[in-house]
């Protein structure tokens, strides 16, 4: 009898956690998630950069052995290996697209979903990326300008594969407005060819005197 209320007793006296308790470890726990989880979402993001520049890389060498067959880039952007590249920055978290306007020049851009200032761009002349600073200039205008930072023109290809990598969506440091680019128009060398954002038609040919026409630079 004695020692079964010593046990009653010492079972009363056991205590259960507060609701304070319980309040500060579920807090301590979200805390702890939160830090994981960014982390983990982090170490995504750098490695869905790191694949969508592999690829476009690897773009570059494949572009030139496209080119030997028919000695033009015309099968650049429908070539297997190209298109494989593609599917697989498309299927990693990014959005990526190739064109070749003339088949004498193409590009490649990709731009990440979770983040859409990441753009990258690869294009017949290298690995190259876009500077944000635009302005209302002339072509020759805007030739000064991007040599000034070490830049040049884009050309039509590199203009187009990033409107096609947003649709109709203007790309982020780019207005609704039309652009030069790079590519001078065969027929007519006082014309080059041009892109409107706000619709990505490159049927647009303006003269290079217009100071009405924005103007970009890559590097």
């Amino acid at each position: 009898m004695y020692m079964s209320l010593i046990l009653k007793n010492k079972l009363n006296n056991k205590k259960g956690f507060t609701l304070i308790e319980l309040l500060v470890v579920i807090a301590i726990i979200g805390v702890l998630a939160s830090v994981v989880l960014s982390s983990l979402n982090s170490a995504r993001k750098k490695g869905q950069i790191v694949a969508i520049k592999s690829n476009l890389k690897n773009m570059i060498p494949q572009a030139e052995l496209a080119y030997d067959g028919p000695g033009n880039y015309s099968t650049v952007c429908t070539d297997p290996r190209i298109l494989s590249m593609l599917d697989s920055i498309n299927n990693s978290g990014g959005t990526a697209q190739c064109y070749s306007f003339d088949n004498t020049s193409w590009a490649a851009s990709a731009k990440l979903n979770s983040d859409s200032t990441q753009n990258f761009l690869v294009s017949s002349t290298g690995v190259v990326t876009w500077d944000s600073a635009y302005s209302l200039t002339s072509w020759s205008g805007n030739n000064t300008n991007c040599a000034a930072i070490g830049g040049r023109q884009p050309t039509i290809d590199e203009l187009k594969s990033l409107s096609l990598v947003y649709g109709s969506v203007t790309p982020p440091g780019f207005g609704a407005n039309y652009y030069f680019s790079s590519t001078t128009v065969t027929s007519d060398p006082t014309r080059v060819y041009g892109l409107n954002f706000n619709g990505g038609s490159t049927a647009s040919t303006w003269s290079k005197t217009l100071s009405t026409i924005y103007g970009g630079c890559v590097r």
